[in-house]
């Protein structure tokens, strides 16, 4: 046990060390860059292009979000009903296997 806690003890030591030194380096010897040009990175090449030169703006046509809900709810019933149909389909299965059982043991 003694071995364990001077093993967990140096190497938390060690790690006590290298933390140590990466912040002196950083503080002292990193060079200090500005990234503030890194913004030019991120610029939507396309935000002055109208892609859609056809259509005004005032036309465009939206997707309602009620369709979507309503595909979820019919998906939710089809669903429901496999669900119902394979609980069926064990129970049947069951009562085979049940029955076959008892015929087995009554020979």
């Amino acid at each position: 046990m003694k071995k364990l806690f001077k093993f967990v003890g140096t190497v938390a030591a060690l790690s006590a060390v290298a933390a140590a030194g990466v912040a002196v380096y950083k503080k002292f010897f990193a060079s200090d860059e500005d990234f503030s040009d890194l913004d030019d990175d991120f610029d939507d090449e396309f935000e002055e292009e109208d892609l859609d030169d056809d259509a005004p703006a005032g036309e465009r046509g939206y997707v309602s979000l009620h369709s979507a809900a309503d595909a979820v709810k019919e998906k939710t019933e089809d669903i429901s009903g496999t669900i119902k149909d394979a609980a069926e389909e064990v129970k049947e299965t069951a009562a085979d296997a049940a029955d076959e059982i008892k015929d087995t043991i009554t020979e």
